[in-house]
């Protein structure tokens, strides 16, 4: 697999789960708020290995799109998912 491929997975889903992470700890239990936040925690360390091996402007370039667009659908699927509650 295309190694910039497989980094913008990986930071998407990063962006994805710190965004739910958020959530579930306001909305959720202490069990639940601690496993999203070592889950959270654990996977940066992989997005943090992708961005020193890939030079600077295209670090820029992953971050801020996987940011913006996985926060947006984190906060979407978030939405839906708790409005059934």
């Amino acid at each position: 697999m295309n190694t910039l491929f497989l980094y913008i997975v990986i930071s998407f889903a990063n962006v994805f789960l710190h965004i739910t992470r958020s959530i579930f700890v306001i909305k959720s239990g202490k069990f639940i708020a601690s496993l999203m936040n070592c889950i959270c925690y654990t996977f940066s360390a992989v997005v943090i290995k992708f961005i020193a091996d890939t030079d600077i402007y295209t670090a820029i370039a992953v971050q801020a799109t996987t940011n913006f667009f996985g926060c947006y659908l984190a906060m979407l699927v978030c939405e839906k998912v708790l409005e059934k509650k």
